[in-house]
């Protein structure tokens, strides 16, 4: 992708599509070529961000455009904030110094770069500083939030609304899932722990223990972890309920046809 004029060449757009960006990032990175073609009508708030008449010379243009490219890149559709989404419900805000690198652009090109764009409202920023235990403060990566506005110049605004609706939902979907399994591991800790106890505790008294005896005289493991993990979500719903409560409830539930009696209980 080469500059008009041949100003030199432009970090190609990042592949979107499985594992890459989403289809809406790389349209609109590709969109701001117009820009360097035509930048009076495109983005007229940058052209004139450095507060001349003239129009923005073609090498401060690029630099503009790379930086926001990258920022483009990085941009998480639900919050609009450019960065990177934790696993733990955390957000990982990037230096200017990593986005500098990624645009091509040395750290003071970029910084004039960055105060063209907030000065222009198509990059709102706030900074941020952290305290250590000796009292002093130490920056930290600024949050970075790119306007829906900025889309709605290419006319990407309708496709931006749907795309961050979907975004949302996935979101929301993931989150759910993730606190399900969190759930179901719990249980079977739960479960498996009170099994383990239930039995040191028959063993010290003397009985003797099978964990799920069936019928057919050998142990059938899928049907002790299944009792185990029952016995885990019993004992949270019914805390006042004793071990072989729990116990005799969760073989009753789960033992099939002809076995429902607890082994314990025979």
């Amino acid at each position: 992708m080469t500059a008009p004029g041949g100003a030199g060449t432009l970090p190609f757009p990042p592949k979107s599509g499985a594992g890459g960006i989403p289809k809406i990032l790389t349209t609109l990175i590709e969109r701001l070529d117009e820009y360097l073609a035509d930048p009076a009508s495109c983005l007229p708030t940058l052209n004139t961000a450095n507060g001349a008449d003239r129009q923005q010379r073609l090498d401060r243009r690029i630099a503009c455009v790379q930086l926001l490219r990258a920022q483009i890149k990085y941009m998480d559709l639900p919050s609009m904030r450019v960065g990177i989404p934790q696993a733990n419900g955390g957000f990982l805000c990037l230096t200017l110094k990593f986005l500098a690198k990624q645009a091509g652009l040395g750290l003071r090109r970029a910084e004039r770069a960055m105060r063209d764009l907030q000065s222009a409202g198509l990059v709102r920023t706030w900074q941020r500083c952290e305290q250590d235990e000796a009292g002093n403060y130490r920056g930290l990566a600024a949050i970075r939030q790119l306007p829906a506005a900025l889309f709605g110049a290419f006319g990407l605004g309708k496709w931006l609304r749907h795309e961050r609706s979907k975004a949302v939902l996935r979101r929301y979907r993931a989150a759910a899932a993730a606190a399900k399994t969190e759930r179901r591991q719990r249980d079977e800790a739960q479960g498996s722990l009170f099994l383990h106890s239930l039995k040191h505790r028959l063993q010290q008294s003397g009985r003797r223990v099978n964990a799920i005896p069936p019928t057919s005289g050998t142990v059938n493991p899928e049907l002790e972890d299944q009792v185990r993990r029952r016995i885990g979500a019993l004992k949270l719903q019914h805390p006042d309920w004793d071990r072989d409560a729990c116990y005799d409830q969760a073989y009753r539930e789960l033992a099939p046809p002809g076995a429902r009696q607890s082994p314990r209980s025979r």
